[in-house]
């Protein structure tokens, strides 16, 4: 499926939506909450609260396996190993590229 833009948005996610090609629902909704968390860098914890908060409940593992197609897609990078995770384990954090489509 191809991203779509809804008509209300700002003109920078129409332009994204076009330059996204072929990425799939789940693909693009994980895309939309990194968007919009601007700067901030997520944990897959993080990731997943953010994007159940937006499109409902969707299973831990569907959010993290979008989040690998899009990070070897270059979509996402890795910055660090700075997170904790709720158990207290030290994690990767991500954040958005422009390598893989406009920010």
């Amino acid at each position: 499926m191809t991203a779509k833009a809804r008509r209300t948005d700002p003109r920078t996610s129409h332009e994204a939506a076009r330059s996204l090609g072929n990425l799939s629902d789940k693909q693009a909704a994980v895309l939309e909450v990194l968007d919009e968390g601007g700067d901030r860098l997520f944990t897959d914890e993080d990731l997943i609260d953010a994007y159940r908060a937006r499109h409902g409940h969707t299973a831990e593992s569907t959010v993290r396996t979008r989040r690998g197609e899009l990070t070897d897609a270059g979509f996402i990078e890795v910055v660090d190993a700075g997170g904790t995770s709720r158990a207290g384990n030290r994690c990767q954090r991500f954040r958005r590229t422009t390598h893989g489509g406009p920010r």
